[in-house]
């Protein structure tokens, strides 16, 4: 079902959905944001798991993934997973628009990004874990943490990490991703964090 949304005379979205009786069901939605003529964000939504009493017979929708052409070259750079309510579970970027995410993102139930994981050396896995104030480096390729720098913002954790500059030992058991109760409640992201049971 393709829509003028901006009223400028030309279809700027594209909704897919299941007929029901009596109403229709929006499914996917591609969004053209800058008016292109290039969808630049995709948006599934699913069926909500509350409903309002009050009608019954209409269903509500919420989103549950989007996918976003950041930089408008026809490439999708982000990736989200939402919870209901558009809590971003998780992210997913390309940030060097090379076709690969090398960067995941884990926010919070106040909507911050609490944890990010880097595949510095694109093998599928991630070698760096950036937290608030310390990122933890997996220096061995063994997906476990090994050394541990300090620092104050997320550019210069990732810097120290990269770069080891002023790395130190760290054992298993002082790792915070593997230890997220040594984290602060609002440090802890929305998946793994034993917050929702």
């Amino acid at each position: 079902m393709p829509v003028d949304t901006a009223g400028k005379g030309s279809v700027d979205t594209n909704g897919y959905y299941i007929p029901e009786k009596g109403n229709y069901r929006v499914l996917y939605l591609e969004i053209d944001k800058n008016g292109n003529g290039s969808s630049d964000e995709f948006i599934w939504q699913g069926q909500a798991t509350f409903q309002d009493p009050k009608s019954p017979e209409l269903r509500s929708m919420v989103k549950v993934h989007e996918e976003v052409d950041e930089n408008n070259d026809g490439k999708i750079d982000l990736i989200r997973w939402l919870l209901p309510n558009e809590l971003i579970a998780l992210s997913q970027k390309d940030s060097d628009h090379d076709g690969y995410f090398e960067t995941t993102q884990y926010y919070n139930f106040k909507k911050r990004i609490v944890r990010r994981e880097i595949d510095s050396k694109k093998k599928g896995y991630p070698t760096i874990f950036i937290f608030t104030d310390r990122a933890e480096i997996d220096t061995d390729g063994d997906k476990t943490p090994d050394k541990v720098v300090y620092g104050k913002s997320d550019l210069e954790l990732e810097e120290k990490a990269t770069n080891l500059r002023d790395a130190k030992s760290m054992k298993p058991n002082e790792s915070v991703l593997f230890n997220p109760n040594l984290l602060n409640a609002d440090d802890r992201p929305i998946l793994g964090s034993g917050l929702i049971k």
